[in-house]
């Protein structure tokens, strides 16, 4: 009876254990994320540039990305970062910007209240001033190099540009070149007075107070260049006056005051692109800056241009006894220097060496520095210094370079001072005419 008993027992549970209905579910709905935006200082007017920060909460899950967009534009980006830089425009005194942030949960629900921030930007328009040191003399040939650098207070990288301009054109042509290439080679300049305008641009499209610069163009007149790279007006005047009695203006005289041209697009550009054939350089006796447009001369006499070089002080650059310039050898025709900033009296002879030229004596009370030096090979002596105390030997200081249709012929010694037979200047001439082969 007792075991009838229990297994009616456990039946009835097991009836009314059957008979309890399970609870019914009720889905929890996703919370969507909250979004926060923050800005490092006050939201006042600010510069273009920004740093502006952002983060999401989720409180049943956690937060992938965010959605944001600037001004309620249609394109709407997505990303991972929590904060990001900002560069604004601000094309007036001061305009203003909304961002909209929206964070994403894992379940893929978005903010429906995005975090909003309004930012007034200020226009922070950038400088610009031309590079220091670098600009063009006041006269120049038809080409002109400008440097320029920008700044701002958003940071100097906001820079992107310039625009330019020069006086001559139509008001509406205005050039740009981007910032990391900061500088402008003008070829073809019209002659006289030109006044060239710059202005910096920033990543917000404001731009700087212009720069100008004025200066003076002179033309190219005839294909022979001299070159003025002497203080002396007692050489200046024998030059021109050979020059002017001559070749009837009809050459182009460059003054080398403190220096060549900062620019060596600007050097390159009068020694080989200006359409020159024939070039007379003379220096002083302690300085010269013939050495400065070694390559773009090395350039101008492998195309078989014609150079007369009259310089005391050139070879002072050139040669080191123990790592001489392989420009003396190739080039200048010297092979070695054998009398170094030698001194020479008045009315010593200068001996040729060649038919076709005088004898050429010392006008000038005292020559006080030149260099006696032998020949390359494929060089020629023009003339030779006489036994002199002094130095040893009779050492050249004037050669031609090659023998036949030279393209070079150089002197050491100081032309205008070899002048007391009054010969001179008949075989400046003879140099220009019959060894260079000047024509017109």
């Amino acid at each position: 009876m007792k075991k009838i008993a229990s297994a009616l027992f456990f039946m009835g549970i097991v009836i009314f254990s059957s008979c309890i209905k399970k609870p019914t579910e009720i889905p929890v709905e996703n919370i969507p994320p909250d979004t926060h935006i923050f800005v490092e200082g006050t939201v006042d007017t600010v510069p273009a540039k920004q740093v502006i920060h952002w983060w999401g909460n989720d409180p049943d899950g956690y937060v992938v990305g965010y959605y944001y967009n600037w001004d309620d534009s249609p394109d709407t980006i997505f990303t991972t970062l929590k904060v990001d830089t900002f560069t604004l425009q601000a094309s007036d005194t001061i305009n203003f910007h909304t961002l909209k942030v929206w964070a994403l949960d894992n379940e893929n629900a978005w903010d429906p209240t995005p975090a909003v921030l309004t930012i007034p930007v200020k226009n922070s328009p950038p400088t610009v001033e031309f590079v220091r040191n670098t600009l063009p003399p006041d006269t120049t040939l038809p080409v002109a190099t400008f440097y320029f650098e920008g700044h701002d207070i958003d940071g100097d990288q906001s820079v992107v540009g310039f625009y330019w301009r020069l006086d001559f054109e139509d008001d509406t042509v205005i050039h740009f070149i981007e910032r990391d290439t900061g500088y402008v080679t003008i070829r073809n300049i019209p002659e006289g007075e030109r006044t060239i305008t710059v202005w910096a641009v920033d990543e917000s499209h404001a731009l700087s107070d212009s720069i100008t610069h004025t200066w003076y163009v002179k033309p190219v007149v005839g294909n022979i260049l001299l070159f003025d790279d002497n203080t002396s007006s007692q050489a200046d005047n024998f030059y021109r006056q050979i020059m002017d009695n001559n070749f009837f203006g009809q050459y182009t005289y460059y003054r080398i005051e403190y220096g060549l041209p900062y620019s060596p697009f600007d050097v390159n550009a009068i020694i080989n692109e200006l359409g020159f054939d024939y070039i007379v350089w003379y220096t002083g006796d302690d300085f010269e800056h013939f050495s400065y447009a070694q390559k773009y001369i090395e350039t101008y006499l492998s195309n078989h241009k014609k150079l007369f070089l009259i310089s005391p002080a050139c070879l002072n650059s050139f040669y080191n006894p123990e790592n001489p310039s392989p420009f003396m050898s190739q080039f200048l025709g010297v092979d070695t220097v054998t009398a170094w900033d030698k001194f020479i009296l008045k009315g010593y002879n200068i001996i040729p060496q060649v038919s076709g030229y005088d004898t050429l004596e010392v006008q000038l009370p005292l020559i006080s520095k030149f260099d006696g030096f032998e020949v390359t090979p494929d060089a020629t002596p023009l003339y030779r210094l006489p036994d002199f105390t002094a130095w040893q030997g009779n050492p050249v200081c004037a050669l031609k370079k090659p023998d036949q249709n030279p393209d070079l012929v150089f002197f050491s010694i100081q032309f205008h001072a070899l002048d007391g037979r009054g010969n001179a200047e008949s075989i400046f001439l003879h140099i220009l005419r019959d060894e260079l082969g000047y024509t017109k």
